[in-house]
This record gives structure tokens, sequence and C-alpha cells, in this order.
């Protein structure tokens, strides 16, 4: 049997298009016993690869297209690893390329014992030899290499061409001379004959080209051949030798492994007995010396699991890391995940959770009867994980960290506007086609929006971009860094797994997360949040006046709880969508575990059960339990199974479970494995049965237990996030100024956050102050009760920009006037659109010209800034004697142009809302005054959003967002007034609503008036 020694996957980035599967499946179908995966300088698919083809019993090859350098010459060849130690010199040669895109032909040369080396006739060092009939270059070659390489192949490649099968004759006679083997080389680029088209487009989007562009090169006939195929084309001699080479291929990627670092305690002790001490003396500590017995036997069991499991170098990696940021003053987190049920943990101080307090359960962490790797993923502030993590590189070594690649792909409307433009289509028809699609696939939006369906069935040129998209749909795109992920390694890692260089000082493994544990590859998730950024620096800034610990804060403050209460809690993690604002103003939470629970309950599943909640907690003696044990289980969430514990607290309880088993109970149950689930079924029933219960007793309480099963929440991943929002909630009750301060610093460079954000302090009557040049920075400022507005919010205005105007004004004092800033910041750097969107954003108004006034005078004042510029040799300085100040222009005023260019580079209206002239001229109301009342209500407002919608008769209505200067509003317009002014209506207009609101924050709306345009 033939095999295929040269198949690329989607891993070749735009330069294949096989998924693992299709490569395998298509091999299975063709009864080939073999074969490769040989992708274009990276090694991405490989570990996964090796898994797949073991569950389908196909044999693995592994390989890569490589690009060699040799005498200035570049060109494509083929290795493939004969062994584990030819694997392993694969990853080196890979991690070369990422450096550089191409490997010396002497450095290939070197330990290439345990590869075989294939040269193409075609696309590689003979091409060219080839086609001049040059066969005194080819015979130098053949010579050269062989000398080089011990298992020296060369690859009949492009037989389907007449010319090359011809050329390939010639090659092959020499080859023979010479005592060099050849063999068949297929390239198997996709899987369909006819899929070369969507390649050629594929390419054509990774060159920015055209599908027409003659500089593509052509690639037909790359797709995966069969059997009968092969042997219409090669002889039985090159089919064989890809037999032989497939045999004597053997490579076992799951051997090649490694374990966590040792951590060195540098004292003569076993580190099991090192953490079982530290651990003893952090939980003395944590409970100021008085450890009663439950505590000192729950500690002495996770120990001894963790010991046993020999994962305690893991927790002092951590724990270490963790000491590190917190001697460095870096805020960490409380905990996530289900780490938060370590007593070890707590005791560590990886987490600030004490998991007997909250009823955390260790087994739903690390369980001793199902073995798998712990998950302790730390959360930072976004601006200190690196300090973390160059620590751990140092601590460690560059080769033994390093990121997880992840992969970008092309999603449904990024493939259709790719292949839109490498096939010429007029934009104007890309944009009205994509703008009908929502995040599902192209094949369900075609199903599924009909308008869109039309378009496509009636436009021959949007037809062929919605087939050539669907064939491109979902393939990886680009590489880039997992979120969090950093594995760890004992043996050097390019020793373990391939790597690749992202940028002069960032390294990362190719294989993605999901088998890396198989190999022995920890992953330790550094998170780094915004949130805990703002947590940390209010912090800071109280500690500068008051002694102050976030820890230590009060969990039954009652302005924390008031503020909760009344559902103003945006800018709150966890806390702030509309939705759960409006669960938290129903609930009134009045302690901590009602924030754990709503943050466990506000999920998709579990909503389902919030009415039952509320209900059952407004009246708890209405609770009806099945069984008197089930209240102590669940009392605490009045009746509801809400938290995966609880479902493990009633297999033990009820079933006789110890709680390993009652956390794989837990598993199978989410699952929802058929056959898994049959057996936790029979043993649960059989479990309930043996503890004295009946059996019909025993199928209803498993049917009950299955039913929350599905919804159950981490309650550990819970109280550790409903720590950090109940930090936040209570910065924000009691350090406002601050909170909101920090809470826009953070999300400087998203315009839709940043004007939520400003909102908010509006509503909250916080004064915001727009951006000054003697008074901003590259970050919001509190000035005593008001907030200063930075550059950085000003569109086009960079970290560095902002830096530049800061020093000038540091290092030389003060602007004197408009003409002096000009000429100072000029001399600095800064362009004249900086100065434009500066001087619309207000920055400029504190000199008391008129902001259309300055935009007109700038190209003189910056004339004025050349001509006062005089190069010495100390460098270029300012000599204002050289001539006097102009004067400033004078033009027209427009305070509607005003208000629109500041919303151009801010993203939103600070000085004025164009509205508001207009309510105080007709005295409506202001929108945050709009409550549930039967009577209607007058406002004005601007229109921020329009979303249409048909009604069951086939009738528009639309869904209106409507802003004024106190807030927003969602207006709902029925069809009757919707006709009268759909024609009209559009963004950014600014009319009269009449209306009456029934639900919060939704007005209906009875009459409507659009103003004129000014």
């Amino acid at each position: 049997m033939s095999v295929h020694l040269n198949v690329r996957s989607y891993y070749s980035l735009l330069n294949g298009m096989m998924s693992l599967n299709e490569i395998l499946e298509s091999a299975k179908s063709n009864r080939m016993k073999s074969v490769a995966l040989t992708d274009y300088h990276v090694l991405f698919g490989s570990l996964d690869f090796f898994i797949r083809a073991q569950t389908l019993g196909i044999k693995p090859i592994f390989g890569m297209e490589i690009t060699i350098e040799e005498n200035e010459e570049q060109y494509d060849a083929l290795v493939l690893a004969r062994n584990n130690v030819g694997y392993q010199r694969l990853m080196a040669i890979s991690f070369e390329l990422s450096q550089h895109h191409r490997i010396n032909l002497e450095d290939l040369a070197k330990d290439s014992d345990n590869l075989y080396v294939i040269m193409f006739s075609e696309n590689g060092c003979f091409e060219e030899a080839l086609i001049h009939e040059d066969y005194g270059l080819i015979q130098t070659k053949i010579t050269k290499y062989k000398s080089l390489f011990k298992h020296l192949r060369i690859g009949m490649s492009h037989q389907e061409s007449a010319f090359f099968k011809e050329r390939n004759l010639k090659l092959y006679e020499t080859a023979l001379l010479n005592d060099v083997k050849c063999v068949a080389m297929t390239k198997v680029f996709y899987k369909h004959k006819t899929d070369d088209e969507a390649f050629r487009a594929l390419r054509a989007i990774e060159k920015g080209t055209y599908i027409g562009d003659k500089t593509l090169v052509s690639a037909p006939n790359r797709y995966f051949y069969s059997e009968q195929e092969l042997r219409e084309l090669y002889s039985e001699s090159l089919l064989k030798e890809t037999e032989l080479i497939a045999n004597d291929c053997n490579v076992d990627i799951l051997s090649i492994k490694t374990e966590l670092p040792r951590f060195e305690t540098g004292q003569n002790v076993e580190n099991a007995y090192y953490l079982e001490k530290l651990s003893q003396f952090g939980l003395q500590k944590r409970l100021g010396n008085k450890l009663n017995q439950q505590y000192k036997e729950r500690l002495a069991y996770e120990l001894s699991v963790i010991t046993s499991m020999s994962f305690e170098d893991y927790f002092l990696i951590v724990y270490d890391i963790i000491r590190f940021a917190k001697q460095e003053g870096i805020y960490v987190g409380p905990g996530r995940g289900s780490a938060a049920g370590s007593l070890v943990a707590y005791s560590l101080g990886i987490t600030e959770v004490d998991p007997i307090e909250y009823n955390l359960l260790f087994e739903r962490f690390l369980n001793p009867k199902r073995i798998s790797m712990p998950d302790i993923d730390i959360d930072f502030p976004d601006d200190r994980r690196q300090d973390v993590i160059d620590y751990v590189r140092e601590k460690y070594g560059d080769n033994h960290i390093a990121h997880i690649v992840t992969f970008g792909t092309l999603k449904a409307r990024q493939a259709f506007r790719d292949v839109a433009r490498v096939l010429q289509v007029p934009i104007r028809k890309v944009d009205q086609a994509t703008k009908l699609m929502n995040q599902a696939s192209l094949r369900d939006n075609y199903e599924q929006q009909s308008r869109l369906k039309t378009m496509i069935d009636t436009d021959p040129l949007l037809q062929d971009v919605f087939n050539l998209a669907v064939k491109v749909e979902g393939l990886p795109r680009h590489t880039s860094l997992h979120a969090a992920g950093i594995v760890m390694s004992k043996q050097p890692l390019l020793s373990v797994v391939p790597m690749m260089q992202m940028d002069d000082t960032t390294y990362c493994i190719q294989y993605d997360m999901v088998h890396i544990e198989k190999i022995g590859l920890i992953k330790i998730d550094f998170l780094g949040l915004r949130n805990l950024t703002i947590i940390d620096n209010i912090s800071r800034q109280i500690k500068t006046t008051e002694t102050f610990d976030i820890m230590t804060i009060p969990l039954d403050d009652k302005k924390t709880y008031d503020l909760i209460g009344r559902g103003e809690t945006v800018g709150i993690f966890q806390l702030e969508s509309e939705g759960m604002k409006k669960l938290l103003m129903k609930m009134k939470p009045y302690q901590f575990s009602d924030i754990v629970d709503t943050i466990a309950l506000y999920r998709p599943g579990p909503m389902e059960n919030i009415p039952l909640y509320l209900s059952a907690r407004e009246n708890p003696k209405s609770v009806k339990y099945l069984h008197p044990k089930l209240k102590e289980i669940t009392e605490s969430t009045y009746g509801v199974l809400i938290y995966q514990e609880q479902i493990m607290q009633v297999a033990q309880i009820m079933a006789g479970f110890d709680l390993g088993e009652a956390d794989i109970l837990r598993k199978a149950m989410g699952k929802k494995n058929v056959e898994e689930l049959e057996s936790v079924h029979q043993q649960f029933v059989s479990g309930c049965i043996k503890q004295g219960y009946d059996k019909n007793f025993s199928e209803e309480l498993f049917a009950l237990v299955l039913k929350f099963a599905n919804y159950g929440f981490n309650k550990s991943h819970s109280v550790a996030y409903g720590l950090i929002a109940y930090q936040m909630a209570y910065l924000k009750a009691n350090h406002p100024y601050m909170f909101y301060t920090y809470l826009l610093s953070s999300v400087i460079g998203s315009d839709s956050k940043t004007k939520q954000y400003i909102d908010e302090c509006r509503n909250r009557n916080v004064l915001l102050m727009g951006p000054n040049l003697e008074k901003s920075y590259d970050t919001y400022k509190l000035e005593g009760r008001k907030i200063r507005l930075p550059f950085t919010v000003v569109k086009g205005i960079s970290y560095n920009t902002s830096k530049v105007i800061e020093q000038e004004r540091s290092l030389k004092g003060s602007y004197q006037s408009f003409f002096d800033a000009i000429a100072r910041l000029n001399l600095a750097g800064i362009k004249k659109n900086n100065f434009e969107n500066l001087i619309k954003a207000g920055a400029f108004d504190y000199f008391g010209y008129d902001r259309l006034n300055m935009l007109a005078t700038l190209d003189e004042a910056l004339r004025y800034a050349n001509i006062v510029k005089v190069s010495t040799i100390e460098g270029d300085k300012l000599d204002y004697s050289l001539i006097s100040e102009p004067l400033v222009t004078e033009v027209k005023e427009s305070p509607r142009e005003i208000l629109t260019q500041e919303s151009d580079v801010l993203g939103f209206y600070f000085s004025e809302h164009p509205s508001l002239s207009l309510r105080m001229k007709h005295k409506t109301t202001p929108i945050m005054s709009l409550r549930i009342q039967e009577e209607a209500y007058r406002f004005i407002g601007m229109v921020e959003r329009i979303k249409q919608h048909r009604t069951k008769k086939g009738e528009l209505m639309a869904f209106v967002n409507i802003s004024d200067d106190t807030g927003n509003v969602d207006c709902v317009l029925f069809p009757r007034v919707y006709n009268s002014i759909k024609e009209t209506l559009e963004v950014g207009a600014l009319i009269l609503i009449k209306g009456t609101m029934k639900e919060e924050k939704s007005i209906i709306v009875n009459d409507i008036y659009q103003f004129e345009k000014r």
C-alpha cells in the first residue's frame, strides 16, 4: 500500500485546508495504514494528530516542510522523523524556522541521521536545473546532498504535469546512477480536487492580493489521491518506497515527557515535609493559633492526598509565585475555580477563602478517586501580570517556562469579507450582506436570514463568494498567545515540545492546551484582571492617608449592601449587567452569601431557578424538603440545589458515597454520558437503599439531583469571585470618587465602556472635567472631588503623546498662550492632527478662544511655530523675539458643530449634550428621572441605536435607544408610530417622545416628533 508522505493540514495557516480528522479519515477511507502530517515550518498539530491516529488505528508519520538556504538560494524540502530523536530534531528545526524563516543547508546536515531528508523535484532544489535541462548541475547537487544526508531521498512531485513527468524521469535516472533512492511525493494541501479554487483564494488572502493575480503560484491537483489514482501516476518502485519509509518511521510523541520543575526549598528536608510544615504554620497564622480538630483533620487529609499524588512541588511552586507577588506589593486575587475548596491553598496564602467556613469541598478540586492534575488559576492586576511571569522565568530559566499558542480562525463574516476582497466584489455589496449576518456559521446565516438568502441567490458574484467562503470558514488564520496559560517543565522545553518565538522576548509551545497534560506539561493560568488593577490602585491611594487592607474589610457593611440592593452596580465585577441589576434589586442582598448565590444563579440554565429561589427566600417556611437531611444541605439556598458541592453532599449523606465517588457522580451527571449516567444511577439508588431508604424515594431523589446537576455551579469559584465583587462594591460605596477615577482609567481605549461609565458618573452627580493642556495626564486624575479626563481619551492621542505634553509642561512650566503651546509642542514632535483633536476635545479651551476659531488659526499657529524655531549647536530652540504672535482668526459660531466634533474625538458628548438646550426650552423630563408610572412622559433625546423588528403580522416596528445628558433609555415604537417616522429616523436625530414607562428602563412610545437638523 502506498502512503501520502507530504500532507499539510490547516495548521499550515492559509497554506493548507484539511483538518487533522479529515486527513486521518481520508487515509482510513482509502484503506491506507499510514499517513504523514507535514505542515509548513510548524508542528502545531502533531500531538493531537498522534492521539487521533491511535484512536483510528492509523500509524502517524511526522514531518515538516522546511525552507533551506544554500549559497544564497532558498528552496523548500521535506524532513520526516524516523524516531523520537528525529522528532526532537524536527522541534529544533521548527524553532529555528520561527526565528529566521529558513535553515542553512549545513546546519540541517548536522545530527540528521534520524531524519529522512527529501528533496523535491519541483519547487525545490532541482526545479531550475530541470527546467533548463542542466543535468550536470543535477549531478553536482545529488553528489553534494548524498555526502551530507545519510537518509536522502528525491521526491518525485508534480507528476500530474506532462512537463514534470518527463523531467522527473531524467532526474530518476540520474539518481539511480548515484545510488540515491526516489519516492512518490504527492503534495496534499486540500481534500477534494474541486477545492483548488478555495485554496487559491486562501493563498490570496495570505498574500493580500486577488485570486486572479498571476504572481500567485498555482496549486491544482494537490488533493488527497486515492490508491488507484496514485498507481496511475507513479511506478510501483516509487510507491513501494513510500511504504518502506513509513515502516521505518516510528515516533511515540507521548513517550517524550517531562514533569514539573522540582521546587528548591533551600532546606535539607523532603518537599512533602516542607509543604506540611508550611501549611501548618500558615493555618495557625490564619486562625490566630486557634486550631480546632476539624481544621487539623481536614489539613492532614488534604496533605495526605496531595503527597500520595506527588503534587507537593506544584503547591510549593504556586505558593512561591504568590509569595513573590505579595512581597512585591502585587495584589493577588482571592482565588478562582475549585482551588478555593482547598484548606492547604488557604493555609499557604494561595487563596483567601476559608473552605470550612463556606462549606467548600476539597474533592471538587482534587479527587483521589480520579487522578488528574491540580488546576490553580491565579488572578493578578492586568498591569502587574508580566512582573510575575518575569519572576518565574528568571527563577526556572527561559527554556523551562513558556506561553501556549492559540489560533485565530476565519469567522463567518471575516471569511465572507476576505473571499469577497480576493474576488474583487464591490465593497458596497459586501457591506450589505455582512450587515445581515450574526455570529452563527455562514450556512446557518444563509438558512435563517431570508434577506441574506435572497441577496445571495439573486447575485452570481455573491454566490461565488458564499461558496468559497464556506470552504475556508473556520480555518486557523493566525497564531496568538493563550490569554493566561503558562507551562513549566523540569526538562528543557525544546527537548519535549516544539517551540516558537513570537517576538524578541516571548516564546510559546506549539501545541495547544488540550492534550499537554499527557506529556507532563502543567498549565498554570496567570490571569490579568482589570478589576484587580482597580482594587489595587484604590487601595494604594487610600493607604497614603490611612491604614487599609482590602482583605480585612468588614463583610457586613450596610452602605455596600444598600448600594448593591439599589442595583447601582455599574463597574462592579460580576454584578454590572442589566439582568443582574434587576435580580439584585429584587433580592436586596444583606449578607455575603447572597452575593455568592446571585453569581451562581445568574447564568443560562440556573436562571430558571431564580423565581423559585426568590419566592422561597421571601417565605422560607413555605419550602418543602424531600427529606430532613436535605434541609441540612440546602437550607442556606432555600431548598434549591444551586451548587455542585451540594450535589456531592447529597450523594455523600443520602447514598453513602465518599466525596471522591460523589465528585465522579457530579461530573457524570453534568456530562450526560448515557453509559456513565446509568452506572452512577444504579450506584446512587443502591447506596440510598443501603442507607435505609426505599427504592421509590431513592429514584425520586436521584431524579431531583439529576434535574439540578446540569445547572450546578462551582461554589468555590462563586465564593472567590463573590469576594472580588463585594470588595469593588465596598470601594464604590465608601470611596466613590476614587472608584470612578480608576474605573474610568481601566477602560481607556474602549469608547462604549467609557461612555457607559461617564453616564454613570453623571447619574451619580460625580463631576467630570474635560481634557486640559495644563492639568490632564495619561490617566484620569482626581482633583478634590472632581475627576479630570486624560489626554489618552482623545482619539489619536497615545500614551507616548500624552507623556510628551506632560514632560514639556513639567520641564518648562505652564503654557503661556495658545501660540506658545503650539510652538513648544510642535518643537517636541506633536503633529497637526493631534493638535486638531486636542482642540476639538476642549484641551485648549482655557485659553479663552472659541474652538472653531482655534482650528481656523491652527495653520497660522504652526507657521508661527516654525518661524520662531531656530537651530543651534545644542539643538532646536524657540526664539519668540523673531516675530509677534499672530491674531486668532474668527469664524461664525456653531455650537452644534463644536459638540459634534467633540463627540467625534471623545466618543461621547461631554461639555453638553445636543438635547440639553431643547430640553430646557421645552421643559421636558430628563431621562434619569423617568420612573414606572401610568401617566405619560414627555422627554427629548438623541437616537443612539435603531433595531428594526417584524411583527407576527409582518409589520415593521423598532426598538430605539435614546440618550440625553442624564442617561439613556430603550423605546419601543410599534408599527403605527414607527411608520410615521421611519423614513427620516436615523442615528443622531434629536426627537421629542411622548410615552409611558411600564417596565424599568423601557418606554412604550405613543407619539414622536423629530427636530430639524441645525
